[in-house]
């Protein structure tokens, strides 16, 4: 979708040089600046299967706000280290991977990062961590490439189809780079420029255009910052980074210079969709943000023969009503970028699309929140309700709880929340919601309501919808998740993703809002079998089952039939930490299986890439038809078997 992208970094072949950057120290790293810089934190080794025998993947927080770091290996824990890279701050937390090409086969390594200030005062050493580059060499995925997102200000380093890199850039002013179609024509270890500029790293595209570290000035310094033009025609990049793409992309290498845009907003997650089973002329969103670093987008999916009018109404916080008109042509999917409509900038608000067809709708946002940066995604609710229900809610740690509740009525409602303990007890807090307006609580600020781990059910006087969000800091993941709630509680409950794999950590919440214990079966659906295991829920109460670590289930692609003998409510949490993809997603099962499924969001461009997880919880093997809809009206059909109680997984 346009404007967005989590990224997936896949590997590429390159061979990364020692490079000492002008002014650089050399490999002695007891002369190093010992001032106020603090060293980074967080630095540990991707283990990546696409890394094996090609390349070392470092990564580590890069939300210290310095403007670059180093890197240093050796191979002994007491030294020497010398320096094998660097790495911009700026693209460090757009794209938190460092690759060290250098390495050789069978060899292991102790590696360190310092941090740089504006001014290349060093840091100290980082903590120090071991890896080694198994012996066996593997070859490059595809042909080698280059695009550079005029809107973006982002350089994009492909190989075939696969994104291996992301660095930010600072093209021309006033429209001075050349769109079209180039390829690098030569290298330049130093190259000097228009009025005596000395540009490092210079590769030349065209005679009198090339990709380079940003000049440097006569007090041998470096200009500050990237991501707006502000060259005369050239390519700039950081000091720190240019030498990756001077050794990776050999002359020859094709070079796109486009202005389209692969996604200004840099997040690297996953996000995750329960389908529709039924089409609606009603969808209602609690969740919708434009402020800040927001992106909000409506999904419209009309699979029908006829075209079809809907009508946007947003209700935002603290009052107001915000009304946009929509066309959904047959067979295809409309893209509102909630952020570009009149009266949306900087608003908190929630949503009803109303149509005069049936559609599917979803709603999906991008966000960078400080540290964390994601994506969510949920379809609607088809109708309003008194009562809503959540699995899932946290409060513990680096852990943000939000409850959005939307009053699209004429008059004010009630809302009396109920937060359920796991392991018993009970807090419940009443709320006002106005009308025609959308009310936002911040669940970790109440009294007794910290450091809790708890389902909720929310009883109000009138019609509302119900959305929960979280915010999150795991370890060294950082990202958000949000979900719809659940309109009453159900003895069944259906899940198509679950993931077990090593970076992949799954979590089964069952609430129980009832009066009387509930048992709980649950079978795991696999690719090659099925396995049940029963839980008790006390009344009240709310379990976490992680799924990794029952007995069977380890480094297994799982989906999940849930069934108890009292209504529950469940909810599914992947958290996971592969490659630059780190993040987590949440998803409220559904609550019966169905022959019929709609998602109205789907995307397959740029760095993203979407799956559709296929579960048969019956006895007897499924033929499922996959339409897609595409946003010019193109349609594809492709089928697929999905054996009796197995999981399926098509990579569109």
């Amino acid at each position: 979708m346009y404007k967005r992208a989590l990224f997936i970094l896949v590997i590429a072949l390159a061979i990364l040089l020692l490079i000492i950057l002008p002014g650089w120290a050399d490999s002695d790293t007891e002369d190093r600046d010992q001032g106020g810089m603090q060293p980074p934190t967080g630095l540990s080794v991707l283990n990546r299967p696409e890394d094996a025998g090609l390349r070392i993947a470092l990564t580590w927080d890069g939300g210290d706000g310095a403007f670059g770091y180093q890197v240093y290996r050796s191979e002994s824990p007491q030294g020497p280290f010398n320096m094998v890279g660097g790495k911009a701050g700026d693209s460090m937390r757009d794209f938190p991977v460092f690759l060290d090409d250098t390495a050789e086969p069978g060899k292991g390594y102790y590696y360190a990062v310092t941090g740089l200030d504006g001014d290349f005062n060093e840091s100290p050493l980082s903590a120090k961590v071991y890896a080694q580059l198994e012996p066996a060499a593997r070859t490059a995925a595809g042909a080698k490439r280059i695009v550079c997102s005029l809107s973006d200000q982002r350089l994009y380093f492909y190989e075939g189809d696969q994104l291996v890199n992301i660095t930010r850039c600072s093209t021309g002013l006033n429209n001075r780079t050349p769109a079209g179609q180039f390829s690098i024509l030569g290298h330049k270890r130093v190259n000097v420029g228009l009025g005596g500029a000395v540009c490092d790293y210079w590769m030349s595209f065209t005679s009198a255009h090339g990709m380079h570290a940003w000049p440097r000035t006569r007090s041998k310094s470096y200009e500050w910052g990237l991501g707006a033009p502000a060259s005369h025609g050239c390519i700039r990049q950081h000091p720190l980074e240019a030498y990756w793409p001077y050794n990776w992309a050999p002359n020859g290498t094709p070079l796109t210079i486009t202005w389209a845009s692969l996604s200004r907003r840099i997040v690297s997650g996953c996000h995750d969709s329960v389908g529709v089973a039924e089409l609606s002329q009603d969808w209602y969103f609690a969740e919708g943000y434009t402020g800040g670093e927001f992106d909000t987008y409506l999904l419209l999916s009309n699979p029908g023969e006829d075209g079809v009018n809907g009508v946007m109404t947003f209700l935002l916080e603290g009052g107001g009503v915000v009304e946009h008109p929509c066309w959904i042509p047959p067979h295809s999917r409309h893209t509102i970028s909630v952020d570009q409509l009149p009266g949306m900038a900087d608003a908190e608000f929630s949503s009803h699309v109303r149509s005069d067809r049936p559609i599917a709708a979803e709603r999906a946002v991008y966000f960078s929140r400080g540290s964390q940066t994601g994506g969510t995604v949920s379809a609607g609710a088809t109708q309003l309700s008194n009562d809503w229900y959540f699995a899932e809610g946290y409060t513990g740690g680096e852990f943000d709880t939000y409850l959005l509740m939307a009053n699209p009525g004429d008059a004010g409602v009630s809302a009396h929340v109920f937060f359920m303990f796991e392991g018993g007890a009970q807090m419940d807090y009443w709320f006002w919601i106005a009308p025609h307006s959308r009310f936002t609580l911040w669940v970790d600020e109440w009294p007794h309501m910290g450091e809790a781990s708890f389902s909720t059910q929310i009883e109000a006087d009138g019609p509302i919808v119900v959305e929960r969000a979280m915010y999150f800091r795991k370890v060294y993941i950082k990202g958000g998740h949000a979900s719809m709630g659940a309109v009453e509680p159900s003895t069944d409950w259906y899940f198509a993703e679950g993931c077990t794999h090593a970076y992949f950590d799954t979590y089964l919440m069952v609430g129980n809002p009832g009066w009387d214990n509930a048992v709980v079966n649950v079978d795991y659906l696999l690719s090659d079998g099925s396995i049940r295991y029963s839980y008790l829920v006390g009344p009240r109460n709310r379990i976490t089952i992680p799924v990794n670590s029952q007995p069977g289930l380890a480094s297994r692609d799982v989906s999940f039939a849930v069934h108890a003998d009292h209504p529950v409510v469940a909810e599914r949490t992947v958290y996971y930490d592969l490659d630059s993809h780190r993040g987590g997603h949440a998803t409220l099962g559904s609550a019966r299986a169905s022959t019929s499924w709609y998602f109205a969001e789907g995307y397959s461009d740029g760095a993203f890439d979407t799956f559709i997880l296929l579960s048969n919880p019956g006895f007897s093997d499924a033929y499922v038809g996959v339409g897609f809809h595409r946003e010019d009206g193109a349609t594809f059909l492709h089928h697929y078997l999905v054996p009796a109680q197995r999981r399926v997984t098509v990579h569109v």
